[in-house]
């Protein structure tokens, strides 16, 4: 086939299909109900059809085999249904979508070229979604190609037409009855994978993920639901699934005693310039007794009436600019207060934000507060870049980064580099984007690489550009690019942080860089 006449022929439909796509995106109101869902049934067929081209032409470069030995690279090539180590990233890259997903489409259009032809068939005939294919693969797992090709003969007249709730228990009834003892082995096999999983999810939260033996899930189960179910009895307030959340994890901390080392990455802003001096007037106005403050020692929310009677008079004292005597006349203007702490002077002048937790997910401005507060911390110093936040003072004539090195841009780092990569920085190589020695060993020049990626990248595919503000930009040969965003960086869009809870009178002030930029010294923020 000619690669040229592939392009022109997918340019021609994908140009019939938007402007299908915009047509009805404008004039679609005037279906009805029923003819608006059987064209979404139709178009359907379609997206089917173009899921089966994707996995079928991704399944014919997954064939190709590229190996690094010595300074040169191998290519092997092997029949249809390899599956090349590479190929997810390769197909990433070029599709935009993260590593898992375009794995799944590597390994459908493979298993079904050299397993299942004729599911193969209904999937670019749009007969058969590319989901109710993976369902067909995933019953099939561990099955030979010859049971599998059994299978496909039994399956596919009556696959189209079954439903799709169906497809999973059908396939396995007819795999057992095929190949009885390979299923047997495999389910012997997958008895021994066990695992637990974490990564973030909506702010303040995180997935878990567990895959453990039958038996073991009953009894967590019911040891989850008979706990949840007393927790109801005692908070009619909770829902059913807060009460599993809550059970879960006081189960699981049950008797444990648990210590964690983590390397934050925090911005902090310190020693923020004084006002320019106005003459003040104080004005008193008692406060209503039944208002309420949040006490910045305890974090709880008192009532005004409830505090003592010389703190209640404090609070009912307000300061605003004297206008009449510094500028004039003019309207009083309350002077910006820092946060107050109940019956104590505060001398507060830090910032801080949120920040992301590699493999956690965010958290947010108040909690890292009060870890700041509340925490015995180590602090190390870095001096950054005023405009861009990005490392600026480090650097090293060897190849191997020191170790503060390689912990700062493993914190700004958080993942691997590569566009849709989310393995975590601490387990990736540290790289030179720029070749050493010509690239030198600093911040600006490193980044953390998966070992998959970094051979991705040493196989000149796709050529890494890391920008002063951190962020990496990858140049397919044809010049196109994707770009991924470091963890943690500081930049001048960046919202302003939330104010941090008062220090103890007397408390050490926190350590800060001052950075000259011209004639001018910056205070820098420090990253952890």
């Amino acid at each position: 086939m000619d690669r040229g006449d592939i392009s022109s022929r997918i340019a021609a439909l994908r140009g019939d299909a938007v402007l299908l796509a915009r047509d009805l995106a404008e004039h679609g109101r005037s279906l009805d109900p029923r003819e608006a869902f059987e064209v979404a049934g139709e178009a359907q067929k379609v997206a089917n059809t173009l899921e089966g081209v994707v996995a079928v032409a991704a399944a014919f470069g997954a064939r190709f085999e590229s190996r690094m030995v010595s300074d040169r690279v191998i290519e092997r090539t092997h029949p249809v249904g390899f599956v090349d180590g590479m190929a997810p990233s390769m197909l990433a890259m070029e599709a935009g979508v993260t590593e898992g997903v375009a794995g799944r489409k590597v390994r459908l259009g493979a298993k079904l070229s050299a397993r299942f032809p004729l599911i193969r068939d209904l999937v670019l005939d749009g007969e058969v979604a590319a989901v109710t294919a993976h369902k067909v693969l995933d019953a099939c797992a561990g099955l030979d190609v010859e049971a599998c090709g059994r299978v496909d003969a039994s399956l596919a007249p009556r696959l189209a037409a079954m439903d799709p709730a169906r497809v999973t228990g059908e396939t396995r009834r007819i795999a057992a009855r095929v190949a009885a003892d390979q299923v047997a082995e495999h389910a012997a096999k997958t008895r021994k994978v066990r695992t637990v999983e974490v990564c973030p999810s909506e702010d303040g939260l995180t997935e878990w993920f567990a895959l453990l033996p039958t038996a073991t899930s009953k009894a967590a189960w019911t040891a989850v639901e008979s706990l949840a179910a007393e927790y109801r009895d005692v908070d009619d307030t909770l829902t059913v699934p807060e009460s599993r959340a809550d059970a879960f994890g006081d189960l699981l901390l049950r008797n444990v005693s648990v210590s964690a080392q983590v390397t934050l990455g925090v911005p902090v802003m310190t020693a923020a310039p004084d006002p320019a001096a106005v003459p003040t007037v104080r004005t008193f106005s008692p406060r209503d007794p039944d208002e309420t403050i949040v006490d910045a020692t305890t974090g709880e929310e008192v009532r005004i009436g409830d505090l003592p009677a010389d703190t209640q008079e404090d609070l009912g004292w307000h300061e605003f600019a004297d206008y009449e005597s510094a500028d004039g006349p003019g309207v009083p203007t309350a002077v910006e207060m820092a946060p107050t702490r109940v019956g104590a002077d505060t001398g507060a002048t830090a910032l801080v934000s949120g920040v992301q937790l590699p493999g956690l997910g965010w958290v947010d401005a108040r909690t890292v507060a009060g870890i700041l507060t509340s925490l015995p911390l180590q602090v190390a110093r870095a001096v950054l870049d005023a405009d861009t936040g990005t490392l600026a003072s480090i650097t090293s004539d060897a190849y191997r980064p020191p170790a503060k090195m390689r912990q700062l841009v493993t914190v700004r780092d958080g993942t691997c580099r590569m566009y849709g990569c989310t393995r975590p920085a601490e387990r990736c190589d540290l790289d030179h984007v720029r070749p050493w020695p010509t690239g030198p060993t600093t911040p600006s020049n490193l980044a953390g690489l998966c070992r998959r990626h970094h051979r991705l990248k040493q196989q000149s595919h796709w050529k890494p550009t890391l920008s002063p503000d951190g962020t990496m930009s990858w140049t397919d040969p044809t010049g196109r690019t994707r770009t991924t965003e470091p963890a943690h960086r500081t930049h001048p869009n960046d919202p302003p942080p939330t104010p941090l809870p008062a220090p103890p009178p007397g408390s050490p002030k926190p350590p800060h860089e001052r950075s000259q930029r011209g004639d001018a010294w910056t205070d820098v923020p420090i990253p952890f």
